[in-house]
């Protein structure tokens, strides 16, 4: 076994902050400290997040997803199982995240250990070896992950899809990365990108638990309060869903016995109030007891799955929609999901989906509640990616101000402009 590392105790500090819908900020220097209580189970969900940039390299595509991975396999003086044993001596692991509109890494530990947590935290973040051998490591394992979805009937027709709509840059590439990408990686390209994405960036820091929120914006000040001064990352700009005339249609070929395509539309961001009439649409269309399911599926057999959704990202956003079916029919389920939502945007919904949609999405936001770290990730995506720590206050009731004609309208923007298709075709061979 690995000897046991504690990190050393971090002295508080005197941390001074505005209190915004129960979560406390704290400005420092180099970072933004937001703390929330979640009284009821002793343990603090920490995080450490930058924002991604829209200027980063699209042949880099899966770069800070490695970094962060990489992170975990060695830093400072320990290496990969001693720092997993070191977050178990505090009662938890350490974990990464990497997604289209930040990077990360957080640790979930018992809340009498947050001081040390925050330590073991910061060197993870800001003093990763990034060596050869751990690079080349966690690559290998990237790589297998990419293969595996370009052979995942879900959620290649997506990614490829996505490449179309926003044009193989920005949302255009996958998070995690492609083979293409990963293979051109090395350690000296993970490295520079952290030193220009990680060091020297404005951070937030997340804390999410049963603590004593003036007592651990101090903690966390002793930790994070000496990085060095940094502004957040200029606003980036709006990436759009522009499917070109030509090439508008990605596709792959398999040897299936089934066929499935993505389209995306052009849709709202994050940031903007019309996200929330596509995801009250999303209830009403998508899912097992949804409108096109019924159509699609139920009454027609037209589809194995289908699924709508309003995907909405800091810098831009798309309606997306997905069906599965079979090779012999799939000009059929394509003409008929065109048809149906073209019905929504020519009908406005009925009273009673409109209300089982609210209902069902102001349900969900109070259930994801339960958990700290979905409260992290609510505190997260407002402070990054949304309009500020404002939306926590009440998140149903930009869903219950939603107007079946806001719906109808939102659709109708969204399905006037050309959209982009990702299509896994199969050939009717296999299973």
């Amino acid at each position: 076994a690995p000897p046991a590392v504690a990190p050393a105790v971090v002295a508080p500090r005197a941390a001074r902050g505005a209190r915004t819908a129960g979560v406390l900020h704290v400005p420092l220097a180099g970072a933004d400290l937001l703390v929330r209580r979640k009284p009821g189970v002793p343990v603090v969900t920490l995080g450490y997040f930058v924002p991604r940039s829209a200027q980063e390299d699209p042949a880099h595509a899966g770069v800070g997803a490695l970094v962060v991975r990489s992170a975990v396999r060695g830093a400072g003086a320990l290496d990969g199982a001693s720092l997993a044993f070191a977050a178990e001596g505090l009662g938890g692991s350490l974990g990464t995240s990497a997604t289209t509109d930040w990077v990360g890494l957080s640790a979930g530990v018992l809340a009498e250990h947050l001081g040390p947590a925050a330590a073991l935290l910061r060197l993870a973040a800001l003093e990763p070896r990034l060596a050869e051998p751990e690079v080349e490591a966690e690559r290998a394992v990237m790589l297998d992950e990419a293969r595996q979805v370009v052979d995942d009937m879900f959620r290649y027709p997506f990614q490829l899809a996505l490449g179309v709509a926003f044009g193989d840059r920005g949302y255009g590439r996958p998070a995690g990365g492609t083979p293409e990408s990963l293979a051109a990686l090395d350690p000296a390209a993970v490295r520079a990108w952290h030193r220009a994405h990680v060091v020297g960036r404005r951070a937030a820091v997340v804390c999410v638990g049963d603590v004593d929120e003036d007592q651990a914006a101090a903690l966390l000040a002793g930790a994070f309060g000496d990085l060095p001064a940094a502004a957040a990352v200029p606003a980036p700009p709006r990436q759009r869903v522009a499917a070109p005339a030509e090439g508008w249609q990605r596709v792959a070929t398999r040897e299936k016995a089934q066929s499935a395509f993505a389209m995306a539309f052009p849709g709202p961001a994050r940031g903007e109030p019309a996200r929330h009439a596509l995801e009250v649409w999303a209830a009403i269309a998508g899912g097992l007891g949804g409108r096109l399911f019924e159509k699609l599926r139920s009454q027609r057999s037209l589809a194995y799955t289908v699924l709508a959704s309003g995907w909405a990202r800091r810098d831009g956003g798309a309606l997306l929609t997905y069906i599965a079916t079979s090779p012999d029919r799939e000009e059929e389920a394509r003409a008929a999901m065109l048809e149906e939502l073209g019905r929504f945007a020519a009908e406005r919904v009925g009273g009673d989906e409109l209300a089982l949609g609210v209902s069902y999405l102001a349900g969900q936001a109070e259930v994801q509640r339960q958990q700290g770290a979905a409260v992290l990730g609510e505190i997260l995506d407002a402070w990054l990616a949304g309009e500020g720590l404002g939306e926590l206050e009440d998140p149903a009731a930009p869903f219950r101000a939603v107007t079946a004609e806001a719906i109808r309208a939102e659709v109708e923007r969204s399905l006037s402009a050309p959209r982009a298709e990702g299509v896994v075709r199969g050939t009717g061979a296999g299973r």
